[in-house]
């Protein structure tokens, strides 16, 4: 089987299979009373071993992907006619447009519910300091995950009617900023839980996003690196699913599939370019510009 067709569907598996093990975990290995991690649980071993595994075998077969690629985006991302693919990065894209709405509301309600608790009291600078910092950092991701939606969408259109406008795109950094702000977000929302095993997970698919839309990025700013874009691309694709099983808000659900589906999409056709030539070069790695004639056909004088 093809990479591009065994590597998304070991993550898939994988992934449905870690989300399973992670159902198990959250009903085995903590305490009823307390919440506290149950030390040596058998779900926590086998989910975190089988975890090892899917991440050394996406290793082993990314190994020597895209070695020596110097093409440009829309050679690597090229996806012409391609229907499941248009169709995988629209629905990204309207799980992004909805996490953002959500988001959105969730601000609103952070704001209302703060003024209304302080109306008799006032917020007081610590307090308004404490609002400012929820709701902005709602609003910011809100904000980033509306223009991450607009983003897959103009590049899921570039690749798909082969525009030839990747190169350089603002569209590819957006998704790259809003998981670096999300990141912050997570961060920030579980900096004070110590048990870590609650949220582990949620971070481990929230780092391999914004690894893996770095890297992505790269191929429109003369940056290909085709190993870590497709291991951090896949390791995204199964964090997100594993995190399924975690305690989360709509919003968040919806960010964790938008992701899964951007990477399953791209991962697909950047194997599938990587494991191909490009075509004729110039000594110096210079891909010759297409032509119907084949090299070195020698010209024929006309007839006639």
């Amino acid at each position: 089987m093809r990479k591009e067709f065994l590597l998304p569907a070991l993550a898939l598996g994988g992934g449905l299979a870690g989300l399973a093990l992670r159902l198990w975990e959250l009903s085995s290995a903590f305490e009823a009373d307390t919440g506290l991690p149950v030390a040596g649980a058998p779900a926590t071993l086998v989910l975190a071993g089988f975890s090892a595994a899917v991440l050394l075998a996406l290793v082993l077969l990314c190994r020597g992907t895209g070695r020596g690629f110097q093409g440009s985006y829309d050679e690597a991302f090229q996806a012409a006619g391609s229907t499941p693919y248009l169709t995988v990065m629209v629905a990204a894209a309207f799980l992004m447009a909805g996490s953002g709405v959500l988001l959105l509301a969730q601000a609103g309600g952070v704001l209302s519910e703060s003024l209304a608790a302080s109306a008799g009291t006032g917020l007081g600078l610590s307090g308004l300091f404490q609002l400012l910092l929820s709701v902005g950092r709602e609003l910011l991701l809100a904000i980033l995950a509306l223009a991450s939606a607009a983003s897959l969408f103009l590049l899921g259109k570039n690749n798909y009617k082969g525009e030839g406008k990747g190169e350089r795109s603002g569209c590819l950094l957006t998704p790259a900023y809003t998981a670096c702000v999300w990141l912050i977000v997570s961060y920030l929302d579980h900096s004070g839980d110590p048990i870590v095993l609650d949220y582990v997970y949620q971070l481990f698919a929230v780092v391999a996003a914004v690894l893996g839309s770095y890297f992505l990025a790269g191929f429109g700013y003369q940056r290909p690196k085709g190993f870590p874009a497709a291991f951090f691309s896949l390791a995204a694709m199964y964090f997100c699913l594993v995190t399924l099983a975690d305690r989360h808000t709509p919003a968040e659900l919806l960010l964790y599939v938008g992701y899964f589906l951007y990477f399953a999409g791209s991962v697909h056709v950047l194997l599938a370019h990587l494991a191909r030539p490009l075509g004729p070069r110039m000594p110096g790695g210079k891909r010759l510009a297409h032509t119907e004639k084949p090299l070195n056909q020698e010209e024929t004088p006309d007839e006639g």
